[in-house]
Parts: C-alpha cells; structure tokens; sequence
C-alpha cells in the first residue's frame, strides 16, 4: 500500500512529530508493509534529520518553479515571454494530472521537470493521500500553496483525508469557497476541535465526514509514566523547562509591543521560579537547532536569558541543540514541569507525563486544555501580563500532583482518541471501494 503524506514541514519538529505519528497510527492499521512517501517544504534538509524517511519537495511548488533563462532579450520582453510560459506550465501540468488520471502514464512534457513528472507518477500510484495535521490553514498564513495541493489531489481523483487539523475561521470569499469545495471531496477531514468544525460548518460544509479527535501527536503517549508520577531527580531543586517563540500576530499590539510585553512576562516567572523556588530553568524547544529553518526559538530564549539579573542567570540555561521527537520527549521526562509555548512542546511533555503550563497563541492550545479540563492554567499570548503570568506560574508549582492526577487520565483519552484515526481512515475507504469498486487492492493488503 502506497501513502504519500503532504504538505509537511519537518524542520520543525512539532510537525515532524505529526509525520512520525501518522505514520505509527497508519501502519498499525494497515501493517509494516506500508510504503510512504513524505512530500515537504524543505525535503533535502528533512532527510538529513529524519534518514528512514523517504522525502520529495513539494508537488505544485515544483510546477511553479521558473527554470528557464532568457539572457538575450530585455526585460518588458522578458517579463512578457515568462507570464506566457508560466501559463503553458499550468496547462502542462493539468495536462499530466489528467494524463496520469485516466491511464497511470505520467507522459513527457519540455516544459515540466523530471522531478514533477515522478511526483505525479507517484500520485498516480497512490493508495491514499493524507495532508499532515498541524494549524496551516488558518488566514495568517499564505493558504495558496496548500490549497493547490488539495486540488491537483482532487482533479487526480485519489482519496483525500486531511489528518487532525486545526482550522478556520475563514473570511476571505476565495478561501471559504475554495475550502468548502476541498472538505465536500475529501473522504474524510479529521480536526483536533470543535472550534475547527464549527469554523467549516459556518462556510457552508454540511456532510458528516469531520471527526472531531485528538492530535496524532498524543500517539507518543508513554502509558507507564502517565500511570505514575515520577519524584525530582534532584529534591533539593525545582526543575522546569521553558518553550518560547517569536510571534507577530499580537490582538492590538504591534509585533514589537506584543514580544516586549510577552519576553517580560517570561523572564519575570523564570526569576521568580529561581528565587522563590530554587529553580534550575532550560530553554528548550521543537523548533531549534537547524540553521537552514526561518525559526530557531533558542534565538529568542537568549534575549530572554541575557536580560535576567546576573544572580538568576547562573540558574538558567539555553539548550539550542536539535531534538528529534522521540529524543525530545525522553529530554523533557526529567523535568519537574514545563512552560510551554509551542503546542507540541506541550504535548510531547504531557505524553511524558510531566505538567505544562501553557501559553497560547492560537485557539488550538486553549481547545486542547479544555479537552484536559485544566483551562484555568492557559494564558492568552496577546494578553499575557508579567505580574499575573509570574503569579500563575507560582502557583502551578504547587499544584503539580494535582495537575498530573487530574490530566493523566485525560491524556490517555487523548492518546485512544488519537489512534481511533486510523480505523476512521479504513473505514473511510471501505465505503470508497463499495461504493465505486476501487480501493480493494488497499483493502486486501490491510486485511
């Protein structure tokens, strides 16, 4: 069985941790013999942190792609001539789309590359496409990328889940209408929240293939630690570990007024946490280590680090070193508890076992502590106040026990709810290949 799994953004590893999950979930439904095929923004640079992965770039960004020069003509001319080409490219590429749909031969094409023509062909084989899961198609993002995807999936036929999703709200009439059309042919869109269903329930979608379930990423669950709490490695001392982010979507402030306020917020808990609680604090994150990625959260953990008083500073520490998934959640489990930015930062924390107190900068954390019943903790980053954040962080640190009584077991909820995606997707094709005979050479091999 052949899946290929798009739209993937592997360098950081919040969204490395999705891939690796569904790849966990889909193989425990479909067995060891599935054969993936990961389609991300950055492949060359993934394969070198994630070796058993075979990566290839994106499929609509290659179509996109101006390879050819024109160095003898002048620029109006020039400008001219590439509009003309870009627009043979389009048509090439549906060309080859609809070629690969109605006879599996991808053909041949001067204008495309050879690298396009072996990603069509690939999807062309495919048993089932999955988009990853993640928050990427919310509009403080360019949705066009992703939305062609969806469609060159689509006009090829092949059956579409998008995995768990946080989505929405859409406003702009090009995207609602576009988005609508993607959900009504997808055979199955799996979203982490009600929000997420509510937002594609309010552009028009009425069928009943969304799922409300949790993220794959709670696929990692560690089932023995959240079935314990484990005591400090180090009684005499408070251990925490702190994600933080660049942001620049701040309700009502500019981006440098709302980071001022948000990195002040931070470095007074962490301050107070050394020396009222004897903390020993690391900067720790999904998204650091790999200098060919837009965003190094250790960047912002130094600003942070370098403002403290000399006193605190002694306590803290930056670790800017790459973590894979698996590595990460092994390096958060010796910790007391974790602030975290970054949602799966969070998560992987929470499948460790170890408390998070959260700080949100888009709904999908504060629907997932919700979920946990532990909403009292979250703290809205546009809205984030040093002296009330500092006092919530206090405050956690003596509700800790508490906090991992209340939410194991939620966790473990969230850890079934998160592999009842595979099943879902099974049975999602199973009503594909009854109800137009396709899908049966899948089917026959899961079985």
């Amino acid at each position: 069985m052949l899946i290929l799994i798009e739209n993937t953004v592997c360098l950081n590893a919040g969204d490395a941790a999705i891939m690796l999950a569904i790849m966990r979930i889909l193989r425990r439904t479909f067995g060891e013999q599935v054969e993936f095929v990961v389609f991300d923004s950055n492949p060359e640079i993934s394969a070198k942190y994630y070796t058993d992965t075979k990566f290839r770039p994106l499929t609509t960004t290659l179509a996109a792609t101006r390879s050819i020069s024109l160095p003898f003509v002048g620029k109006r001319l020039a400008i001219r001539l590439r509009r003309n080409i870009d627009r043979l490219k389009k048509f090439e590429f549906r060309r080859l789309l609809n070629l690969a749909r109605k006879s599996g031969d991808v053909g041949w094409s001067p204008l495309l590359s050879e690298q396009l023509r072996a990603n069509i062909g690939l999807y062309a084989k495919a048993d089932l496409i999955v988009s990853t899961g993640g928050t990427y198609l919310v509009e403080h993002y360019d949705l066009s990328t992703r939305l062609e995807e969806f469609e060159k999936d689509l006009m090829l036929r092949k059956p579409l889940v998008l995995f768990t999703q946080s989505l929405g709200p859409f406003n702009k009439p090009d995207n609602r209408n576009r988005i609508k059309s993607i959900i009504d042919q997808a055979k199955l869109t799996l979203l982490r929240d009600v929000k997420s269903e509510g937002n594609l329930r309010a552009i028009g979608v009425e069928h009943d293939r969304l799922k409300v379930i949790s993220d794959s990423v709670f696929a990692f669950a560690d089932m023995e630690r959240l079935s314990k709490r484990r005591g400090s490695k180090q009684p005499d001392k408070l251990r925490v570990a702190v994600s933080v982010r660049d942001w620049a979507h701040f309700d009502g402030l500019s981006p440098k007024e709302g980071m001022t306020r948000y990195k002040s917020a931070v470095s007074q808990a962490i301050s107070a946490l050394v020396k009222t609680k004897n903390a020993e604090v690391t900067f720790l994150s999904t998204c650091q280590g790999i200098p060919e990625y837009h965003y190094d959260d250790s960047i912002v953990a130094q600003e942070i680090a370098n403002e403290l008083d000399v006193g605190v500073r002694r306590s803290v520490f930056v670790d800017s070193k790459f973590y894979g998934p698996d590595a990460l959640l092994e390096k958060v489990a010796d910790f007391d508890f974790v602030i975290s930015t970054r949602m799966h930062m969070a998560i992987l924390s929470l499948c460790a076992g170890v408390p998070v107190l959260p700080i949100s900068y888009e709904f999908k954390t504060t629907e997932l502590y919700n979920g946990l019943s532990q909403s009292r903790w979250v703290t809205d980053i546009s809205h984030i106040d040093p002296t009330s954040f500092t006092e919530r962080a206090l405050e956690f640190t003596d509700h800790l026990d508490e906090f991992f009584r209340a939410a194991a077991p939620k966790i473990r909820e969230q850890s079934l709810s998160a592999w009842s995606a595979g099943p879902l997707i099974q049975a999602s094709l199973a009503s594909q290949a009854s109800q137009t005979g396709t899908g049966v050479r899948s089917l026959k091999q899961a079985s």
